[in-house]
């Protein structure tokens, strides 16, 4: 593991402390976490041109205040000053801390409108008839049905295998999931019909290979690839990428299904007369989360496209989620 060079007056500080995480920290990322963090950190003391062994919650916050990041990372870089100034007052060095502020994403989904689905799914569908021997081509629009038929995440369909895919009671078994949070996923009786004319297609099977999306030779093919064709594919239809701030928006991208079918799921509750109360804990289950509070991220879409349905999301979210102070 690469070294890294201090020169700030707390290097020498810094080095007896990277030596000391070395021995306690399990996993070689979270090492190379503290060591860039505390790099950063060391150069920005030396533009400060600190010259006494102490820290104060100012500089501290100064230091963290110019990344224009995500609050969480924010929020990570922060924790592990907040560490090393807890190491150095063991040492008899004075290091005042800012309070650490409370972490709130800030992240804007981008939502499809029911127009933008049917362009895709119609641009999708129209590359089997102009690439008929691509298999690529073929898949990609099972692949789209997939996600926004059941909110799955890109690397979730494509690590499905026909053993995880119950074609009579029309459930999917997804085992790759992130958190490791294994779940049953329905699907419709249409998304179901697609599956079973896919599977029986014999164009599709190759030997010795259970997957459902795969490259020629049969290995598992990689979010990259699909990410790219669903870019071309926007490109061709004008639908073009708003965000305005790196970190707030993926824009529109092929997550984006995720977060539209969370929506759409939402409207169709409405107008069948399910209340939000009830539709919103079965659908946070159904995608997989945690908890209602990263389900909730998936609800601040674009309002000038759901006005009604923020209206109503809102007024729930405010009795749930806790207020800013």
């Amino acid at each position: 593991m690469m070294e890294i060079t201090f020169r700030s007056v707390l290097k020498d500080e810094m080095i007896s402390f990277m030596k000391v995480l070395k021995l306690s920290i399990s996993t070689a990322d979270t090492y190379k976490a503290y060591q860039r963090t505390l790099f950063d950190f060391d150069s920005f003391l030396c533009i400060e041109k600190l010259a006494e062994k102490k820290l104060d919650a100012g500089q501290i916050k100064r230091w963290v205040d110019g990344y224009d990041v995500r609050p969480s990372t924010k929020g990570g870089k922060l924790s592990r000053i907040r560490k090393f100034a807890g190491y150095l007052t063991t040492l008899g060095i004075e290091a005042k801390l800012p309070e650490m502020p409370r972490i709130t994403s800030d992240f804007k989904p981008y939502v499809f409108t029911l127009d933008e689905m049917t362009l895709i799914f119609e641009a999708a569908d129209d590359m089997v008839l102009s690439h008929p021997n691509s298999r690529r081509a073929a898949e990609f629009p099972v692949l789209l049905r997939l996600l926004y038929g059941c909110g799955l995440r890109s690397g979730e369909a494509l690590a499905l295998s026909w053993d995880d895919v119950d074609l009579d009671a029309g459930v999917l078994t997804v085992k790759t999931a992130k958190n490791q949070k294994q779940r049953f996923v329905p699907m419709s009786d249409e998304l179901t019909r697609v599956l079973k004319l896919y599977r029986a297609a014999p164009y599709y099977k190759i030997q010795n290979c259970n997957l459902l999306f795969k490259k020629n030779d049969g290995s598992r093919c990689s979010t990259t690839t699909y990410w790219r064709v669903f870019h071309h594919i926007l490109c061709e239809l004008g639908i073009k990428n708003a965000k305005t701030v790196k970190y707030r928006s993926h824009g529109p991208c092929i997550h984006g299904l995720r977060h539209t079918f969370t929506i759409h799921s939402i409207l169709k509750a409405e107008s069948e007369g399910r209340g939000f109360m009830d539709t919103v804990p079965f659908l946070s289950t159904y995608l997989g989360h945690v908890g209602l509070m990263e389900t909730d991220k998936y609800l601040q879409a674009r309002h000038e496209l759901y006005t009604n349905a923020h209206a109503v999301i809102e007024d729930y979210i405010r009795n749930v989620f806790p207020e800013d102070e």
